[in-house]
């Protein structure tokens, strides 16, 4: 097939040739000798089979079937040209799409309360946030940013980077008493679903050995949030969210700490829009890292 033998390097080589008329001239201009030009205009003749160029007394001219083979390469470099010129311009666009997957509460109950000020300095930016416990695929491109709760399995293909701690304490609600440690496992409690068994909130309440079945169990932090605000169980919560719920901290300090790490593609990381968002979350990592480690208890 011609497609497999022809050289489309002398697509430009044919067009500058056209152009100047010239071999020497060519040669200049693509900064190549002169027997260069020569052969490989041979080369694409025989590969096409078709004569393409007659030499003049007044230079190289076009034969018939040169000419309807420069149109549609003229063509073709106007295509290439908008398609390099557009890529370059999306990359440095701050507009498009950024797919952020996480586990829901971090999108949900904290950054969103943040994401208006960003909207305000990049209104073209569409953030699409996956809540997805599993680690979605960037190869496959499920996602361009991940924020997760533990260090990730290390990929050549992945950036990642340790942001901060989340902290999370032993709570009940507002008007509970304050217990011992020793009085814990006695308590009705609260607790993650069983496919949450390997997490290590779940470890830390194995390993307290409570003495009765769990008041309710549920995947979802939020109505954990309101179970133990209502009076339901004890729970251990992330105190960024408990603190702010109103829920009454019992244990002196966070009991657990679970790393945040950021990923993302090392490709993506040279497009400008997900460059803004990256430096984005950096920033609300940075300003909230006392928040997320739980270390202002309420008063």
């Amino acid at each position: 097939m011609l497609t497999n033998t022809f050289d489309w390097n002398d697509i430009r080589l044919l067009l500058v040739l056209q152009r100047e008329g010239s071999l020497r001239a060519t040669a200049r201009i693509l900064k190549v000798d002169v027997s260069t030009i020569s052969r490989r205009l041979s080369a694409a003749e025989a590969t096409l089979q078709t004569r393409l160029f007659i030499r003049t007394s007044s230079g190289y001219q076009a034969t018939a079937a040169g000419l309807t083979f420069l149109e549609s390469a003229q063509t073709i470099c106007g295509h290439i040209h908008h398609m390099l010129h557009s890529t370059q311009n999306s990359a440095q666009s701050i507009s498009g799409t950024v797919r952020i997957t996480s586990v829901d509460f971090i999108f949900s109950l904290w950054l969103v309360k943040h994401m208006a000020d960003f909207k305000q300095h990049h209104p073209q930016i569409t953030l699409e946030l996956l809540n997805d416990n599993r680690d979605l695929s960037f190869n496959q491109s499920e996602a361009d940013i991940a924020i997760r709760l533990a260090r990730p399995e290390r990929d050549a293909a992945l950036f990642m980077r340790k942001i901060g701690e989340l902290g999370w304490a032993v709570y009940g609600h507002a008007a509970h008493p304050i217990l011992s440690v020793a009085d814990w496992p006695a308590q009705a409690w609260l607790s993650y679903t069983d496919d949450l068994a390997h997490v290590p909130e779940m470890r830390w309440l194995q390993q307290l050995k409570i003495h009765q079945p769990v008041a309710l169990q549920s995947s979802h932090l939020e109505t954990l949030i309101h179970a133990c605000k209502h009076g339901v169980g004890l729970a251990l919560l992330p105190c960024m969210l408990a603190n702010e719920a109103g829920l009454k901290q019992l244990s002196e300090e966070p009991v657990v700490f679970r790393e945040i790490w950021l990923l993302s593609h090392r490709q993506t990381a040279q497009l400008a829009r997900f460059e803004v968002v990256y430096d984005w979350l950096l920033e609300q990592f940075a300003d909230h890292t006392a928040l997320l480690r739980g270390v202002t208890l309420n008063t």
